[in-house]
């Protein structure tokens, strides 16, 4: 692109097909939380805050387009005394600087929505973790960074802020929003270098098949795409600050955090659609179809089949505990009314030994109470 601004038909075409990825994604996305949820009034508060931050990101593409038919008050100085001396030029570009102010704001709150849409994330699946402690502090850091932004935005760059939109402009900042820039890509590009390194040890650390934490691995490193999106958005800043070559690169960062943060969220709707949904939420699909009677099949049975399905879902709850068994203590009750802690994989062990007794007594057998 050089130093030659977008066309408003390049600018429009990146915005349809870029906003409609995003709103499939979106719509996955809510589709998948009311399949895992149950119903769409148990959302989660990064739910609602996705809604708006997307609704924002939609204002931040309209406003790019309208943005692409007016000029602003950023230009070459030596222009000035050709468009000065017409009155339209200089009430379009007006409008058009106004207009730019609306832009840099939107393009802010749908960045840090993101940010606060992932962050709610962290904080849930962290919260009796030792990473959670890291969370809180990108989370602090995160909002100081966008306090920063505002003030210095608002009250510093460029006073007095009527400046924006002056023609002439009296301070090249106000037009080129250089030292913005400056502030806004090392508070948003430092933050989601942090906000990358989160989910890598839950990775890790994870129980789960080999496909499935590739696709999350994928998925998380689209994370990496938008802070090259971020980067390249200042590079063409400050290599051709009299362009809007800018926008351009707007689209594809807010468009890509967009993605990313839907895509995390659509694990239960992937399951539906190819079919790997069990009877009961967070049950394999094979030990519900053993564990469901058929037809003409006797009372007994389905009572043994029942106690089955129990019982796997016992050894199930068993292996989750015991990844997180050797840095955790369960309390119980001991016989003489005290309370002591116990080893996580004794406490499962007793658990699971009372499990199949009691399905074993239901289906009609007997079992040795001891323990494992």
């Amino acid at each position: 692109m050089g130093n030659v601004s977008p066309t408003p038909r390049e600018l429009l075409t990146e915005s349809l097909i870029f906003w409609s990825i995003g709103i499939v994604l979106y719509i996955g996305r809510m589709i998948s939380r009311i399949i895992a949820t149950g119903s769409i009034k148990r959302l989660y508060f990064e739910d609602y805050v996705m809604t708006v931050t997307f609704l924002i990101y939609t204002s931040l593409l309209t406003l790019i387009q309208v943005s692409s038919h007016y000029a602003t008050n950023l230009m070459d100085p030596a222009d000035y005394n050709q468009v000065l001396g017409d009155p339209q030029q200089v009430h379009d570009r007006i409008i058009g600087s106004k207009i730019v102010i609306g832009l840099e704001q939107c393009m802010l709150f749908s960045t840090w929505g993101v940010k606060t849409c992932m962050l709610t994330l962290f904080w849930r699946l962290t919260k009796n973790l030792r990473l959670h402690l890291y969370v809180k502090i990108v989370a602090i850091y995160v909002a100081v960074g966008f306090v920063v932004i505002m003030v210095t935005y608002y009250a510093v760059y460029c006073r007095p802020f009527s400046q924006y939109w002056a023609m002439p402009v009296e301070d090249m900042q106000c037009a080129t929003y250089q030292n913005y820039s400056i502030t806004q890509a090392v508070f948003n590009i430092s933050s989601d270098a942090a906000m990358l390194a989160v989910p890598i040890p839950l990775l890790i650390k994870a129980h789960m098949k080999k496909t499935k934490k590739v696709l999350l691995v994928c998925i998380m490193s689209l994370g990496v795409f938008t802070i090259v999106a971020a980067i390249l958005n200042k590079v063409f800043n400050f290599a051709s600050p009299l362009t809007t070559t800018y926008q351009i690169w707007y689209i594809r960062e807010a468009s890509t955090a967009i993605y990313v943060a839907n895509l995390v969220c659509l694990w239960p709707l992937m399951r539906k659609i190819f079919g790997f949904v069990s009877t009961q939420p967070g049950s394999d699909p094979n030990r519900a179809q053993a564990g469901q009677p058929n037809k003409g099949v006797s009372r007994s049975a389905g009572t043994a089949g029942d106690s089955q399905s129990r019982s796997s879902t016992f050894l199930e709850r068993d292996r989750l505990f015991r990844g997180f068994g050797e840095r955790r203590t369960i309390e119980r009750v001991n016989d003489s009314g005290g309370i002591e802690k116990v080893n996580g994989h004794h406490a499962v062990a007793l658990e699971l030994s009372k499990a199949r007794a009691n399905c074993d007594l239901e289906a009609g057998g007997s079992h040795n109470s001891q323990v494992l």
